[in-house]
């Protein structure tokens, strides 16, 4: 079976920017990698990708896709592409194949987003839940109460994220558009990778005061958790209805365990009748360590924000013979209540 990759550039790519001067080549590298790094790539047709694997004509068989659309064989021609707006840069310079998937890090579930990219804010609160609104009667000429809203918060502070790599001459004027590829997926990869451990060392830093412990088996602690995340949160004037999804990670190296809590039931027929009461959905991830577990209700005040994307820029270095290619992103993120999560023990 073939392995699915990813193709940013490709050998016609290469004699292309070969062809180009200097700043028109650091502008295409720089759209291109941009493009890839925010997951904007415009994706070729099946069709077309086909042509081109088998050495068939793609100009020609791109008019009779053209053809048959006009005759409404393959879905209306004006349909929006969402993805592929607004890309003038990097249109004509590279083709990609099945796109690879971000990796499913799981860290986006356990926050809200907080969008700052255009905020012109470097930083963003998480308002404490002190002083919180109450609804009470009020007759007719009455004035209702008003409520103050405590001044305490967090301050979120934006973090900058950045690194460079090196695009040679020779990776251009020889093809070698394997090595532009792998660079480019390694910038990306490892970016997103620090974003996973630093939004996690989050969860890992809660208190001693966040630990649960183990009560006879691993279903009861997680209950005994949800349970009292409901009764701290309640007592703080969070809004629950008692039907919340709760979320659980781990390190992979707990996996059979934990699913094993997770397929026991009341009506389990060897023994063990008991189950998770809770609604709690559970992922797992090589940034926390195997000494425990956390189970936690996402999102309210525990926010990540984001005030730029990755993005390319590049420079020319003489003395390397290539392409410097800076890349950077805006992030942080913050967890205002720690009640809202527990750490779980395994004996």
């Amino acid at each position: 079976m073939r392995k699915n990759y990813m193709k940013i550039f490709t050998r016609e790519t290469c004699e292309r920017m070969k062809g180009m001067d200097v700043m028109e080549r650091r502008q295409k590298l720089a759209g291109v990698l941009t493009a890839f790094f925010q997951g904007k790539l415009p994706v070729m047709s099946p069709a077309i990708e086909i042509a081109k694997e088998m050495g068939i004509d793609q100009e020609l068989a791109q008019k009779v896709l053209s053809i048959l659309a006009q005759k409404g064989m393959t879905g209306p021609d004006d349909a929006p592409d969402v993805m592929n707006r607004n890309q003038p840069v990097t249109a004509g310079v590279f083709y990609t194949a099945v796109g690879d998937p971000m990796a499913p890090f799981g860290f986006e579930e356990l926050f809200d987003l907080v969008d700052m990219r255009g905020s012109g804010q470097t930083s963003f609160d998480i308002l404490d839940v002190t002083n919180a609104i109450t609804f009470a009667e009020v007759k007719s000429g009455e004035k209702m109460k008003v409520y103050g809203i405590s001044t305490a918060k967090s301050s979120i502070e934006k973090m900058i994220i950045a690194a460079a790599i090196g695009i040679l001459d020779d990776w251009i004027n020889y093809a070698m558009y394997w090595n532009l590829n792998q660079a480019a997926v390694e910038a990306r990869s490892k970016y997103y990778d620090k974003m996973a451990t630093d939004h996690y060392a989050l969860l890992a830093a809660i208190s001693s005061d966040q630990n649960e412990s183990f009560s006879t088996s691993d279903v009861k602690t997680m209950n005994n958790a949800c349970s009292k995340i409901f009764t701290d949160l309640a007592g703080k004037g969070y809004v629950l209805t008692g039907n919340e999804q709760f979320v659980l990670r781990a390190n992979p190296a707990l996996k059979e365990r934990i699913e094993y809590a997770f397929t026991t039931n009341f009506n389990s027929p060897n023994g063990g009748k008991e189950q998770i009461v809770f609604n709690v959905t559970r992922a797992y991830t090589t940034k926390l360590a195997n000494t425990s577990y956390y189970v936690g209700l996402p999102g309210r005040k525990a926010k990540r924000g984001i005030w730029s994307d990755l993005t390319a820029e590049t420079d020319r270095d003489i003395l390397l013979r290539g392409t410097d290619v800076a890349y950077c992103g805006e992030y942080n993120a913050g967890i205002g209540e720690e009640d809202q999560f527990r750490r779980c023990a395994l004996s």
